[in-house]
């Protein structure tokens, strides 16, 4: 018997890598403000008015290097940030083992973990 096929319209599973933008809208994967969330989070407004929250060591473990995230343990230092910056590039993090972070704001915008982008209710 030969598989089902899709159904029509159906174009398999879509990217989260980022959020398009709307001919004459902000690009939502630009950041209006970035700001601390209590003593353990950074969180982002996005251009869209969206906010999203994330917690340092989720955001140590969710580094673009590669290398964070294969880590077993993360150390206090390897999840406190000495800086965090906004910068064109994206959201860059130094965190107080020396190690720094770039997060490209459409990843970064990807990584939200809010009940809207995840599913979730």
């Amino acid at each position: 018997m030969a598989p089902a096929k899709p159904a029509l319209g159906d174009r398999g599973p879509v990217s989260r890598l980022g959020t398009l933008p709307i001919l004459g809208q902000p690009n939502p994967n630009e950041p209006k403000d970035i700001h601390l969330v209590g003593r353990y989070a950074v969180g982002a407004t996005w251009a869209d008015n969206h906010g999203s929250i994330y917690p340092f060591d989720r955001l140590r473990q969710d580094c673009p290097c590669g290398a964070c995230g294969s880590l077993a343990t993360l150390t206090p230092a390897m999840t406190w940030p000495n800086e965090i910056k906004k910068t064109p590039e994206g959201l860059r993090v130094s965190w107080s083992d020396g190690h720094t972070s770039l997060y490209p704001y459409a990843a970064l915008r990807a990584l939200c973990r809010c009940a809207g982008c995840t599913g979730g209710h």
